[in-house]
């Protein structure tokens, strides 16, 4: 009696029990192109050493598409005029070897001109997809080995299932180079370059990965001193089904270079349109402080008289390189003016600062706003603003210079400042008796006052509008320049 044995190959049997319970990158699978069929032995009546071959017919099932896995890189940093580079790797998930379409969009910018240009590239080359092998183990291997048995594509060749020497596969999860393949139709032997980190079982994914490369470049930046970002889709797709596909998303952050800076501007806290704004000027504020209040920088922009108050804002820079520590500035007091107590404050915040004299200056730490528990601190694109008050004092001339005031001085005929309301009668410069004039407050001018009386005097008589004029006993030899 004929005795017939049908028996589904190992790897059929194997890989359908297994797939059925397993995923990822680690994942048991049937590969496509492989010729799968049965094993026929027949044997005759008394003749059983004598073996039939039969050629046994086959199949192969069909490629089951997948969206691959894609690496996401994290954002990145990079110069205006420089390109920047995202390194991406791709895994197939696949049951066997597909083409994957690679797209990218920039679907925001800001800051920028225009959206920066994109590319791919693999070894310097530009590509626009990327093909992955995938296959199984037709047989299980031990750990430490580095030879594989796998199931045949059908072609003798040096490949299999698109997998040949040179390219990266991942088994179990690990990545091995393919240091060669040799295919006779009938069965495949991979030999990887290092041996395997766990042992296989039949059926067990051999899937192939390749690394690719974004290219950004073309970045223009509208204004430097601002952040400037581009976020940019990057779509893997098979093309077998366009459907499955993967994304990934970054935002590339595009800067120019620009170093620490301290910018100072100054206002009039007394009179706030006090100011000789420049024709040409269209926008004259300089800065809005943290307070709201509007400063000035352009040189003769600001005016004042004695007796004003002046406010100044120092604005210190991070730049966009770095984050600044242990920062401290120092700033000296002008000629003339007087530091007023408790008006420095960081970031709009009163704050405590180190006073010297001779020369007067104020030394404070600074630190970005919200860092006040790290103080000296300022971080990359922020900035700290230091703001204080100076009085300017009731004389700034000397005695031998020119009168600071903006209205009319008196001389000997004019008027100008004479109060006719109080005083109806007109000084007499000739008279040196003339002891109750009705000059009112100015600043007293001339060369002879000191043999005759202090600075200090001389304003006092000036601020209550009594001055004695004249070279008599009682004359002085001033002249009272009006407010």
């Amino acid at each position: 009696m004929n005795i017939v044995n049908k028996t589904l190959t190992a790897a059929l049997t194997a890989s359908i029990v297994i797939m059925l319970g397993l995923s990822g990158l680690a994942h048991a699978i049937i590969p496509a192109k492989s010729p799968l069929g049965i094993t026929v032995t027949v044997t005759h009546g008394e003749e059983k050493d004598v073996i039939e071959n039969v050629e046994s017919a086959t199949f192969t099932v069909e490629l089951v598409p997948a969206a691959p896995y894609l690496s996401s890189p994290g954002d990145q940093v990079k110069l205006a005029d420089k390109e920047n580079v995202y390194n991406y790797t791709i895994t197939a998930l696949a049951n066997g070897p597909d083409t994957y379409t690679l797209n990218s969009a920039v679907t925001a910018f800001d800051n920028l001109e225009s959206a920066p240009e994109l590319s791919f590239k693999q070894d310097d080359v530009s590509i626009e997809s990327v093909t992955l092998g995938v296959t199984a183990a037709s047989e299980p291997s031990p750990v430490q080995s580095s030879t594989i048995k796998a199931l045949s594509d059908g072609l003798a060749d040096t490949s299999v299932n698109s997998i040949q020497g040179g390219d990266s596969v991942v088994i179990g999860g690990a990545v091995y180079g393919v240091e060669s393949v040799l295919d006779d139709g009938t069965l495949a032997t991979i030999n990887l370059a290092g041996p395997l980190q766990s042992g296989m079982l039949t059926g067990d994914s051999i899937v192939e990965q390749q690394n690719f490369s974004l290219v950004v470049a073309g970045a223009a930046i509208i204004d430097p001193e601002s952040p400037a970002t581009a976020t940019i889709l990057v779509t893997v797709a098979s093309e077998a089904d366009a459907e499955l596909l993967t994304n990934d998303e970054t935002i590339t952050s595009v800067y120019t270079p620009i170093g620490p800076s301290v910018k100072v501007y100054v206002r009039n806290a007394t009179n706030i349109d006090n100011l000789t704004i420049p024709a040409d000027e269209d926008t004259p504020v300089a800065y809005s402080s943290l307070s709201g209040e509007d400063f000035y920088n352009v040189p003769g922009q600001v005016s004042s008289v004695a007796g004003d108050t002046m406010e100044y804002a120092i604005v210190q820079l991070a730049g966009n390189t770095k984050t600044l520590t242990e920062v401290t500035i120092t700033a000296g007091i002008p000629l003339f003016t007087s530091l007023v107590p408790d008006s420095y404050k960081l970031n709009n915040q009163p704050t405590d600062c180190q006073v010297s004299d001779s020369p007067v200056s104020i030394a404070c730490s600074l630190n970005s706003p919200g860092l006040d528990s790290t103080p000296g601190t300022i971080l990359i694109h922020s900035s700290a603003e230091l703001t204080f008050q100076v009085k300017i004092d009731a004389s700034t001339v000397t005695p031998d210079g020119p009168v600071v005031s903006t209205k009319t001085p008196w001389t000997p005929g004019n008027s100008a400042c004479w109060d006719d309301e109080t005083y109806p009668h007109q000084p007499d410069e000739s008279n040196a008796a003339f002891v109750s004039s009705a000059w009112i407050v100015g600043e007293c001018r001339g060369t002879e006052f000191s043999a005759n009386a202090t600075q200090e005097q001389c304003d006092e008589w000036a601020s209550q509008g009594t001055v004695y004029l004249g070279t008599g006993p009682q004359g002085l030899g001033v002249v009272i320049a009006c407010k």
